[in-house]
Parts: C-alpha cells; sequence; structure tokens
C-alpha cells in the first residue's frame, strides 16, 4: 500500500482543527479537494478517519490511532528534507520562530533583539507553540519563542518571561469593581480561555487548572484561530470572563482596555503566572553548543522579566 505524504498532512489538519473549512484555511486549500484528498486517503487505508455531522467532525478510532504515527512519518519527511539542505547548502543564518499568541509588545522587543545580533538570521512568526515546536523538532527552525509547558519532551528551554494572569470583563461587571481577584471568584460565571484555542496543550491544561478550581462553565466565543476582537465583541455582549496574560501593552491587553473592559491582575496564590521560553532541539542542531550559547545571549539581552501588576 502507498500512501501519499500530502494526504498525510492533510489528515493531521482535519485532526487538530475537527473542521474541514479551519483546516483548508491553514493548509491554504479550499475545503472540497481538502474532503476529496481525505476521502481517497480513507479508501487507502480500509476504513473512515472521520465521523462527519453537520455542526461536528470526530475521529474514528481508526483515525484516533493512525494520528501519532502520521504525525511522526511527516517529522521524518521533514527531518529528511532538513537534513539534506543542511548538507547541500551548508550553514545558513540562525533561524528564529516565535508563537503568534505570545504579548505582542514582547514579540516586537524578541525581534529587536535578534536583529541586533551581528550573526546573520532570520526571523518568522509561524503561528502557534505548537506549529513553533513541529518545526523545532523537524529542523526548520533553530531557536523558537514557546509557551510553557514544552509540548515535546526532546526541547530544551530558557524561560525569558513570566505573565501574570489577568480577567478581562465589561466595565459595569460586578468583578470590575476589584483591583485584583481570585480564580475562586469565577466559579459562577462564563469563562473564555479562547487565546489558548491555537495550541491544544496549553489548552487542555488551562481547562484542567480551573476544573481543579471549580471553574468549569468554559465556553467558546471564536469560530477561527485568533480572533481577538470577535472574543472581546462577545465578552462585552454576553457579559463573559475573559481569562489572559496581564500585558497592558499589547494588542490583547488594548482591546481589553477602558473604557469599554476592565483588565484586572489575578491572584497568584490562585493561580501560577504563565511562562514563556527560548526553546531548541539539541538533537535535531549539528551546530548545537552554538545555537544554545546564543539562545542564552538573547535571554541575558531580554533579562527575563517578570510581567505584572
Amino acid at each position: 500500500m502507498e500512501v501519499d505524504f500530502t494526504r498525510l498532512r492533510y489528515f493531521v489538519a482535519v485532526a487538530e482543527e475537527l473542521h474541514f473549512k479551519r483546516a483548508a484555511d491553514r493548509l491554504m486549500i479550499t475545503p472540497p479537494p481538502l474532503s476529496k484528498q481525505i476521502k481517497l486517503l480513507e479508501k487507502e487505508l480500509g476504513g473512515p478517519l472521520f465521523e462527519r455531522h453537520y455542526h461536528d467532525v470526530r475521529l474514528t478510532p481508526l483515525g484516533t490511532q493512525l494520528l501519532g504515527p502520521a504525525r511522526d512519518i511527516l517529522r521524518q519527511v521533514d527531518e529528511f528534507k532538513a537534513t539534506a539542505s543542511r548538507i547541500t547548502n551548508g550553514a545558513g543564518p540562525v533561524r528564529f520562530g516565535a508563537t503568534a499568541y505570545a504579548p505582542s509588545d514582547f514579540l516586537a522587543e524578541l525581534e529587536k533583539v535578534v536583529a541586533a545580533l551581528p550573526e546573520p538570521t532570520e526571523f518568522s512568526v509561524p503561528g502557534s507553540a505548537a506549529e513553533v515546536t513541529a518545526k523545532l523538532v523537524s529542523g526548520h527552525l533553530d531557536i523558537g519563542l514557546i509557551h510553557l509547558p514544552a509540548p515535546d519532551k526532546r526541547l530544551r528551554h530558557r524561560v525569558v518571561a513570566r505573565y501574570q494572569g489577568a480577567i478581562a470583563v465589561r466595565f459595569d461587571d460586578p468583578l470590575a469593581v476589584n483591583d485584583i481577584v481570585t480564580v475562586e471568584a469565577l466559579r459562577e460565571r462564563d469563562v473564555v480561555i479562547d487565546f489558548a484555542r491555537p495550541n491544544p496543550v496549553v489548552l487542555a491544561g488551562l481547562t484542567r487548572r480551573l476544573n481543579a478550581r471549580g471553574v468549569t462553565r468554559i465556553v467558546r466565543t471564536t469560530n477561527q484561530l485568533g480572533g481577538e476582537l470577535e472574543m472581546a465583541t462577545q465578552v462585552f455582549n454576553r457579559q463573559l470572563v475573559a481569562i489572559v496574560s496581564y500585558a497592558p501593552a499589547s494588542v490583547i491587553g488594548r482591546i481589553f482596555s477602558p473604557p469599554e473592559f476592565k483588565l484586572i491582575p489575578i491572584d497568584e496564590s490562585t493561580w501560577a503566572p504563565a511562562e514563556i521560553a527560548l526553546a531548541w532541539t539539541p538533537d535535531r542542531l549539528p551546530r548545537e553548543p552554538e545555537i544554545e550559547a546564543l539562545a542564552e545571549r538573547i535571554a541575558d539581552a531580554l533579562a527575563v522579566v517578570r510581567r505584572e501588576a
């Protein structure tokens, strides 16, 4: 049996999004050819990979068992290509990638530090921390900015920022009278954590932590990755509570700013700060000592900061 690698990529994208339109947008194709290729893959594999419903897409038992191996195969293909590229092209610029979901002011600071390095560099913002991690382990990036916990145990990292948690509420919300809140104060409220949706590991971790504190009414407001303005609109209209990082100077901090909203820090005794780190994959780097030393220099230039109220 021969399996097309492109179809495997399509399968993984749909499995991660559980939505054909979002997967098609991510792959930069339209839904009809994506659906066709998935059906051809299912025919090759001898069974359905997804249960398709009008408002819902789910993995079948076959799809669930094949997702991990599919990711491993694609990772090996990417590593094969990256190895060939390094051999044929020699050592090139140091490739940096950053999650687009880090606070925007911190991203700007990191890009400024990288641009000032004497070494030739490339800087990109591939998307979520999961996408940055995939590029690190496949050898397409040398250093990446990710949220912790790291989703892959092969990564090494150095923490470069800690952000106190915060809630964003409408200006006239009962919680808006507070200058600091506890997580327990959210137990009877509908809570939004859509900013973490692009990173399934972070999203699952946040959900578990909230549930452990008795916060169980977690709702979804956005229909696509990103969507900060859509989230803010629904927080305002439905009087929801959004949990975000306390970063008033970032884009999302400015969206949730007065007079329409209030951004309130969360008491750290009830909610640990979020950590952001520079990461690299030692076994994927032929010049690993050089890359690690460079990551340490960048971290020192950023001066691990504690960004809080």
